[in-house]
């Protein structure tokens, strides 16, 4: 269905399916292009570093470092890879950091007589304290998310024989692992208060008469509960900050898609805006704001919209960019949002899809909102990793388990190819300044603190 190095949070459904074919078009400049920032700065970074990146190295272990590229620490060393051979012996990937920003989960992938095997592993920033969470031979784990507390990792995965997914959860500090829901695609967040989940499964009401959206108990203090709500055409939900609702898309009694917030009892709270396409959208940290791109399906070049909606005024809509947005982020402060759009333009939404299998290269600006001012500005323009181009079509679920941010709200780490065609890992300041490679490596997020 999907590669092994590709996420496989869901089957992508139409908004994701067009802006992964509209990502593998060759743009105007047919070749791989290394990162620039819009505007280069020879100002050092700051001195004192805050956060971590983990990021995948070349040789397939994974490694923290500053901002800088400095402190590093292998938090794996027994990589082997052998791709002249087109072999993977041993190999690590889907690194989440825990919110304390102190702990790492990942997934190691090995080869045996036996056949292969895959386990979920955590340890400490530094590789210390290293615990094995979950293995197995017929489940392989390719999404985690930790629980608000860092105390449990959710996971999801797909049965090797028949390809079903399932989610599970397990003790950070080990034990027996727990399924708790299975279904294709599956969607999910946690609650701030650790104790439930609400989960999308099935995609929308309107392709699958089967589609549901539902609260699972974790802790067993609290039951289960299918929402009465028909889920609408989006893939991750979000739980505001505060823990009371959460945001989602839903048909209403008309048949009309709606963006809304439903309390905890399951029932609308708020129609917070009319949909005319398939939607994504994200809290701020603090739950002051509402982020959200909509996929018109009628458009060309112009296929998403991102909107700044406050959630308690929703009839104020800041429009922020127009273009094929194709990714966004929240900073830690809550005033600025890192997007993505295809850079030169893109090609029309019509002649993406007929090359939506190709290997062309792909250039992807990053530009960074500023709430406060009410601007943007071109952060960087790059080349992206595989890896990062991969978590694309996924990326209203990494919004919830991953961060691109440093704690600061300064800086953003980016995975992109560089002058000699290799992966590499780069830091670039929110304004373009500062910007520099860290590391030869495939994908990286910064840590939470």
């Amino acid at each position: 269905m999907i590669s092994r190095h590709q996420p496989r949070g869901a089957k992508r459904n139409q908004v994701f399916t067009a802006a992964l074919a509209l990502l593998a078009v060759s743009l105007a400049c047919s070749f791989a292009i290394p990162f620039s920032a819009s505007q280069p700065s020879r100002v050092p970074t700051p001195e004192a570093p805050l956060g971590l990146i983990a990021f995948v190295g070349k040789g397939g272990n994974i490694y923290t470092a500053d901002r800088n590229g400095k402190q590093l620490h292998a938090i794996t060393q027994d990589a082997a890879l052998n791709p002249s051979a087109g072999q993977v012996e041993r190999n690590y990937q889907y690194l989440t950091w825990a919110p304390d920003g102190q702990h790492l989960a990942f997934v190691r992938t090995s080869s045996s007589q036996s056949g292969p095997e895959v386990s979920l592993l955590s340890a400490l920033s530094d590789g210390k304290k290293p615990v094995t969470n979950f293995t197995s031979q017929d489940f392989q784990p390719f999404y985690l998310s930790w629980s608000p507390d860092s105390r449990t990792i959710a996971f999801l995965g797909s049965d090797a024989a028949t390809g079903a997914l399932g989610q599970y959860l397990v003790a950070a500090a080990g034990g027996e692992s727990k399924k708790i829901g299975s279904g294709q695609p599956y969607y999910w967040d946690w609650s701030p208060d650790n104790r439930t989940m609400i989960v999308h499964i099935g995609g929308a009401s309107s392709d699958n008469p089967n589609a549901r959206l539902a609260f699972i108990g974790v802790d067993g203090s609290n039951p289960s509960q299918d929402l009465a709500l028909k889920p609408g055409l989006f893939e991750a939900p979000d739980w505001s900050p505060a823990g009371d609702g959460v945001a989602l898309a839903a048909q209403n009694a008309a048949g009309e898609n709606e963006l809304i917030l439903a309390g905890q009892d399951g029932k609308v709270k708020q129609v917070l805006a009319s949909l005319s396409g398939s939607v994504t959208f994200a809290w701020s940290p603090k739950g002051t704001y509402l982020a959200y791109a909509v996929f018109d399906p009628a458009g060309s070049a112009s296929a998403f919209h991102l909107v700044v909606l406050d959630s308690t005024h929703p009839d104020l809509h800041n429009e922020v960019a127009q273009g094929v947005v194709v990714a966004f982020f929240w900073s830690p402060d809550g005033q600025k949002i890192a997007y993505f759009i295809l850079g030169s333009g893109g090609p029309s939404a019509a002649a993406a899809r007929m090359v939506a299998q190709t290997r062309a290269p792909v250039i992807l600006d990053v530009w960074v909102y500023d709430r406060i001012s009410g601007t943007s500005k071109k952060a960087a323009s790059f080349t992206p990793t595989d890896s990062f181009l991969q978590i694309i079509p996924f990326y209203s679920q990494y919004q919830r388990s991953d961060t691109i941010w440093s704690p600061d709200s300064r800086e953003l780490v980016l995975s992109g190819v560089d002058a000699g065609g290799g992966n590499a890992i780069y830091t670039v300041g929110a304004d373009g300044s500062h910007f520099q490679k860290i590391a030869d490596g495939d994908l990286a997020f910064w840590s939470w603190k």
